[in-house]
């Protein structure tokens, strides 16, 4: 059964692939593969890049971003060697019109599937688990009444390190290649990597790999030259090697480096043969023999697929829900968790955005992924983040893995992500013994602080930075990093971090009482009491709360301004927070429903800066309509599916929901452009000539949060320190659906009956006996049943 189909694509009945059936998207539609150590993303036509823990400092291959052609990437031909015809197995680089081509990205692979002259080749890719390895696993079926002879040639740029390698005339001459035959292998390394590394200054370390490209039949030729292989003046598409019966064999330090190698390859009348190619990054030429001796059978290759499958349905597994919504069932089940995991957590890039680098507050929020079904990966993830801490509670804002340099900065919400995942993470777990874990700081790795201490030096920090109004500053920013200008001089205020920090003091207050510090439990109940009273004094614009003030004490995100004159975060986290009282917070979601909520979700301001706005900051730069400037910024637009939910206001909790969903905007490929099975960071509000156009799609913080918002807040499924808590804002017309989730080491069965179309529960049962309220007490069980009606 075919779902959710479209003229380019649609989702197979399980929802585990999306099949692609026309290549020419609207953009680029990816899939990113990565195992944690090493990674690659690969378009529909074939482009992409892969890459060895950093995507930045350790790319593989050679590729510039250009959504338009789409045409840097690793590509391989296959050329008829009776007729001296050639094509590609995908779309790039030959541009062949194949009789048949077919895509189907699945979690951890990417499948090609096409048909040229009675020849048929299903080309799978995939990424061992544990290994810095691809595999490029060709089957050829030949479906022509008379014997096939064919060389198949691969067809990549080395880059080895540094992405940046635009000027290809200086970083070619530290390249060079070597053919091995006692590994049936092309090695390539570098005698520079252009990284902050090194004792003796700039440009002056070597390069610690090898990367390499073997096959498990014998490499006939090779050539590592682009200038022979592809020809002076000649393309990608038809390239000089082909039209020769031998290649150049040129290799060494000289060359404008390339990783092509051919084999040869026949197939008798109505048979199918199997041969792979397999590219990767490993320090020794021995490890290298080692992964080629390991993968040279068909049978081992199965196997690693087969259990990359395995690893993402187990990974999975201890969270799924079944709704009369097909499209919560497939973002939940399946992509939304691949997408963070794959695209913000392990490979931390993607076609729009490429990294490498973790995200002081990103990263942490992203780990919320985990929680449900691994909360020892978010442990992991907060322990990173507490070693990128200044010893005063700063932090950086961001840092790059392998260098660990980083940029220390003045945006005042990053230190707060580490309390917030802290309550979360206790809220899941109940182990506050996590507290007790012991790490240093970035700036004096020679102390070591336990994790509560951490969280108390980043809030007394925040507290240590306010106006004379009472209010948290805003710096260079605070979440919105393109509020960029707003607080330089350290005058200007946010009104959304006052809210945010409101939130983290109460529930940090009950954390310090619950582990005995009651003297910092005081002192931060106090704080946020105060800051609750001068909020109230200070935030309210009247019909909602203003934004921010500048350095000089105007307002943004007022009705006194002529753009941008409601901002969203500063709505719905009045709500979220519960720093204000229930009139004002229903009068600021009735803002955002009448001035935000539009076609594809909650614009994240209104009306958009036309002109920029050197006060402001790079946000007023953007086109109006665009990204941050007037358009769904998706992170925070699944806040405002968060605070309609708090309200009860189901109505809007599903608007809010189904205009951001990427599968119901994807009924409208050419209007939305964006992949249909992950979330984008932004579509184009209706400013812009392109309302509703979605960009960015991967790498962005939203997939994390549109999953939580989804299950806790819609369907009503989340925990709490005393157990699971039932508190679903699902519609009317549902009737039932049934949440299956992992809390404290128990599975719980959840069917959640919508009989009386209240939401409120009605009656809870637990293992078949009633119980009062709505919290489910934490259970020893294996296995848990639950029935609600609501």
């Amino acid at each position: 059964m075919k779902k959710f189909k479209t003229k380019y694509g649609y989702f197979t009945a399980d929802g585990n692939e999306y099949v692609i059936t026309d290549y020419k998207t609207p953009m680029p539609w990816v899939n990113v593969l990565s195992n944690g150590s090493y990674g690659l993303v690969i378009s529909q036509s074939g482009g992409g890049f892969s890459w060895r823990e950093h995507s930045e400092f350790n790319r593989l291959n050679r590729w510039h971003q250009d959504m338009l052609t789409d045409n840097w990437g690793k590509f391989f031909y296959i050329k008829n060697n009776i007729t001296g015809e050639f094509w590609s197995p995908t779309w790039m680089p030959v541009k062949q019109n194949l009789d048949f081509y077919e895509i189907r990205y699945g979690l951890g692979y990417a499948v090609f599937q096409s048909s040229f002259k009675k020849i048929d080749i299903t080309l799978t890719v995939h990424i061992p688990m544990n290994q810095e390895i691809e595999i490029w696993d060709f089957q050829i079926t030949n479906k022509s009444s008379q014997k096939i002879d064919l060389s198949i040639y691969s067809f990549f740029e080395w880059c080895l390190g540094s992405s940046s390698d635009h000027h290809r005339e200086f970083h070619k001459t530290f390249i060079e290649t070597d053919f091995h035959s006692d590994i049936n292998a092309m090695l390539a390394t570098k005698r520079l990597w252009e990284i902050p590394l090194g004792d003796r200054g700039h440009w002056n370390i070597e390069y610690p790999y090898f990367g390499f490209i073997a096959a498990t039949k014998k490499i006939t030729d090779y050539d590592g030259d682009k200038a022979t292989f592809i020809g002076r003046y000649n393309g990608v598409d038809s390239p000089e090697g082909l039209k020769k019966d031998e290649l150049s064999k040129r290799l060494g330090k000289w060359n404008d480096s390339i990783g092509t190698v051919k084999v040869v390859q026949s197939v008798e009348s109505g048979q199918t043969e199997k041969l792979s190619f397999l590219i990767g990054i490993k320090s020794t030429k021995q490890e290298i023999g080692e992964l080629v001796e390991k993968y040279m059978n068909a049978d081992a290759i199965s196997q690693s697929l087969a259990e990359v499958k395995l690893h993402w349905n187990n990974f999975l597994s201890p969270l799924s829900v079944e709704t009369p919504d097909e499209a919560i069932n497939i973002l939940v089940n399946k992509w939304l968790r691949y997408q963070t995991v794959t695209g913000r957590l392990l490979g931390r890039t993607a076609y729009y955005q490429q990294s490498g680098a973790f995200g002081f507050r990103d990263q942490l929020q992203d780990s919320l992924v985990y929680l449900p079904i691994k909360p020892e990966l978010t442990e992991k993830q907060i322990k990173l983040h507490a070693r990128h801490q200044f010893e005063d509670g700063a932090v950086l804002h961001w840092w790059h893995p392998i260098s660990e340099t980083g940029l220390p900065t003045k945006m005042t919400d990053d230190l707060l992500w580490l309390p917030f995942l802290i309550i979360h993470y206790l809220e899941e777990t109940g182990n506050y013994k996590f507290l007790d874990e012991i790490e240093p700081y970035y700036d004096n790795p020679g102390k070591m602080d336990t994790l509560f201490d951490h969280c108390v030096a980043a809030i007394k920090k925040v507290l240590s930075r306010f106006s004379e109004r009472g209010l948290p500053l805003i710096g260079a920013g605070d979440w919105n990093d393109g509020l960029s200008a707003v607080g330089l001089e350290m005058k200007g205020e946010s009104i959304w971090l006052a809210e945010f920090f409101y939130g983290i003091l109460v529930k940090f207050s009950h954390i310090c009482k619950t582990i005995g510090k009651d003297g910092l439990s005081l002192e931060f109940y106090n704080k946020a009491e105060k800051l609750k009273v001068d909020f109230n004094q200070y935030a309210w614009d009247g019909e909602w709360f203003f934004r921010a003030t500048k350095d000089d004490g105007n307002k943004i995100g007022s009705k006194e301004n002529l753009e941008g004159k409601i901002f969203l975060n500063a709505q719905t986290w009045s709500v979220i927070s519960g720093i204000t009282d229930n009139s004002r917070m229903t009068m600021a979601m009735n803002s955002v429903t009448e001035h935000l909520l539009k076609n594809n979700g909650a614009l994240l301001l209104q009306p958009a800066y036309s002109t920029p706005d050197k006060y402001i900051g790079y946000l007023s730069r953007y086109a109006p309509g665009r990204r941050e400037n007037g358009g769904v910024y998706t992170h925070a637009a699944t806040w405002a599916i968060w605070a309609y939910a708090l309200l009860k206001d189901k109505k809007n909790t599903w608007e809010a929901y189904k205009r951001l969903n990427p599968i119901t905007n994807g009924q409208d490929p050419d209007k939305y452009v964006a992949e249909p099975y992950v979330t984008p960071g932004n579509i184009d509000g209706p400013d812009s000539p392109n309302y509703g156009m979605g960009g960015w799609t991967w790498y962005t913080g939203s997939a994390s949060w549109y999953q939580k918002v989804i299950v806790d807040w819609i369907l009503g499924v989340r925990a709490t320190e005393q157990g699971l808590i039932i508190d679903p804002c699902v519609p009317d017309e549902w009737g039932n659906y049934t949440v299956n989730r992992r809390f404290r080491g128990t599975n719980y069965k959840i069917n959640i009956i919508n009989k009386f179309k209240s939401n409120s529960v009605k009656e809870l049962l637990v293992n078949g006996t009633k119980i009062n309220g709505n919290i489910i007490d934490i259970k020893s069980e294996s296995t848990v049943e639950v029935k609600v009606l609501i």
